[in-house]
């Protein structure tokens, strides 16, 4: 996924459709060890896709971050759960500058995990 980043927007759309599904099945594996292995791939990704600006008509950071949002609604793991709040901080410390879209993804993880009672 990283080499086709500089793929045009509508190639990478398309790429992203399948990756998403992907990560969101191995996001919620039962073996917690291949789920954080998941998640932190994830997490690599958005970092470097939150280098690029994005233009003012897309809003292709919230769809690259869903896969954080349907991961933490649907794993009951708490690990999991507080890798993924880690992973959404560090985008935000970051890449403060550059998130657009991308709010709305992490604010909805944020919302998940403060209606969480562990």
């Amino acid at each position: 996924a990283h080499f086709n980043m500089s793929r045009i927007r509508l190639v990478w759309t398309r790429i992203w459709a399948v990756l998403s599904d992907y990560f969101i099945t191995v996001g919620c594996h039962p073996n917690v060890g291949i789920t954080i292995l998941a998640v932190d791939s994830l997490r690599q990704l958005a970092m470097k896709f939150l280098e690029r600006d994005e233009l003012a008509s897309y809003s292709f950071q919230n769809d690259f971050l869903k896969p954080f949002v349907v991961v933490m609604r649907q794993s009951q793991n708490v690990e999991i759960r507080e890798l993924i709040i880690r992973c959404v901080s560090q985008m935000v410390l970051a890449r403060v500058a550059n998130i657009k879209s991308g709010w709305k993804s992490m604010f909805m993880v944020f919302t998940t995990a403060a209606a969480d009672r562990e």
